[in-house]
């Protein structure tokens, strides 16, 4: 996320933030806790549910509850909440719940943006060698090559009569102070 939203973002209380925590070791892998990245990972998990609207934020944030203290009903747990378990129980418990119909649902959601959290950070990208830019740059690249003339052509209908409109507008980008010739 970027450094305005990062800003912009209330944390966590500190229960849920041990939650989160505690669930990511279970649902991303071992990286994560290698890498030093669990920080990392509650900062964009964070970042991320702020921006939700409050109809997904509040039953994202009471489900996480929920799972955190429902655990003490899981005969194995003994009483104990989700945060306070052992590694092989607390994954027992998570399995148990991703089976229950509506629990199970608002759980795999959790798990969703944890995980896409997870692959967002920039460490996670290098170790996969994720760089989409050189693709993105040959596949814009071809697509201009291919449609320039409908590209252009489009430009020019939206632009037609608009006295504002830059003239000899291309969709070929420029470089700041180049001259077309």
């Amino acid at each position: 996320m970027g450094s305005d939203a990062a800003r912009a973002v209330t944390p966590l209380r500190a229960p849920a933030r041990r939650t989160v925590i505690r669930l990511a070791e279970i649902v991303c892998p071992p990286e994560l806790h290698a890498g030093g990245l669990a920080g990392q990972l509650l900062a964009e998990f964070e970042a991320m549910i702020a921006v939700m609207p409050a109809t997904i934020r509040r039953p994202l944030l009471i489900g996480l509850a929920a799972f955190e203290q429902g655990s003490r009903l899981f005969p194995a747990a003994r009483g104990r909440r989700f945060t306070r378990l052992p590694d092989q129980i607390a994954e027992a418990y998570f399995r148990a719940v991703l089976k229950r119909r509506g629990a199970g649902t608002m759980l795999t959601r959790i798990k969703g943006l944890l995980v896409l959290c997870y692959y967002e950070l920039p460490d996670v990208k290098e170790q996969i060698g994720y760089r989409p830019e050189p693709y993105i740059a040959a596949v814009s690249r071809r697509r201009l090559a291919s449609y320039r003339a409908e590209i252009e052509a489009g430009e020019a209908a939206v632009f037609a009569g608009d006295p504002a409109a830059p003239v000899g507008r291309s969709a070929e980008p420029r470089a700041a102070g180049q001259d077309r010739r």
